[in-house]
């Protein structure tokens, strides 16, 4: 006997089952909806600071192929000029390059700085062979003219030229690499902005259509039952109530219909009550008569 009662009370969970399942599958797939939003969101973030720190790096390569070009012209007219204006600016370039390379080689946004250490040797080597040739153009400077020798000068602006060649042929490597990376970045950026966009865009209608399933779940559940028992209440009082207004209802194996039940054995009973007093009342009235 004690043992009954387990089996309606693990028939009323049903309703809250089936109500949590419906609200579970909201909350999981809003905080999905929102986790996939979030994640391009974060992902563009990532890319326009990657791409930031890519930008600011081709702007130094461009910045110290403009400078190695403004000093090479130098070196090649210093032996016209031979003046110390020009030499300053020779020295002032030259601290700039340096400057330049050593900001690259800090941070090289491909996390490898081989390219612009191999640059700053051959500029290190540059330097060298630019302080031989303006020692060798003042030294030939201070000669009269019919004493000069200017074959140093030519053969250490040979080396220098095949340098500047080099230099410029690596720079012009790291260059392109550094633009295909801006292209690789903006192409990443706009797929994760479309699926952003996308993952808002779609969310809203889903959301909706499933806040639409969940409301009819908890209308068709619980208030037409409600509703019904209501009006059974209603039948019942204006002694109206079909038992088989409630007998599909009766059938739930949850709280609805557990109630439903015991509304059925309340309104027999009620009934089995009325029918009993009438019978009494009219014996009573036959006595009297």
């Amino acid at each position: 006997m004690e043992n009954k009662p387990s089996l309606p009370m693990m028939k009323s969970k049903n309703l809250q089952a089936r109500l949590m399942l419906a609200f579970s599958a909201l909350f999981v797939f809003c905080v999905l909806a929102l986790s996939i939003f979030l994640f391009n969101i974060l992902q563009l973030v990532s890319l326009n600071d990657q791409s930031q720190i890519v930008f600011e790096e081709n702007r130094r390569v461009y910045q110290l192929e403009a400078m190695l070009k403004h000093y090479h012209m130098g070196l090649q007219n210093y032996a016209i000029s031979a003046s110390s204006l020009a030499e300053m600016r020779l020295s002032a370039l030259d601290r700039r390059i340096d400057e330049t390379l050593i900001a690259l080689q800090e941070q090289p946004s491909a996390g490898d700085p081989a390219p612009f250490e191999s640059l700053a040797i051959q500029k290190a080597t540059l330097s060298d062979l630019a302080a031989q040739i303006i020692a060798a153009v003042d030294e030939q400077d201070e000669l009269y003219y019919e004493d000069q020798d200017w074959s140093e000068v030519a053969d250490l602006s040979l080396e220098t030229n095949a340098l500047f060649t080099k230099m410029y042929a690596e720079i012009g490597v790291v260059r392109t690499a550094g633009v295909d990376e801006l292209d690789n970045l903006s192409s990443q950026a706009q797929t994760f902005s479309w699926f952003a966009f996308a993952a808002a865009l779609l969310s809203i209608p889903a959301f909706l259509f499933l806040a639409l399933v969940v409301a009819l779940i908890v209308y068709v559940q619980i208030n037409l039952p409600l509703e019904q028992l209501a009006r059974a209440v209603q039948d019942l009082k204006n002694r109206q109530f079909k038992p088989a207004d409630l007998a599909g209802l009766a059938k739930r194996g949850d709280e609805i219909g557990q109630m439903a039940q015991e509304f059925l054995q309340m309104a027999a009973a009620v009934e089995q009550r009325t029918t009993q007093l009438q019978q009494e009342a009219a014996e009573i009235r036959a006595k009297i008569h």
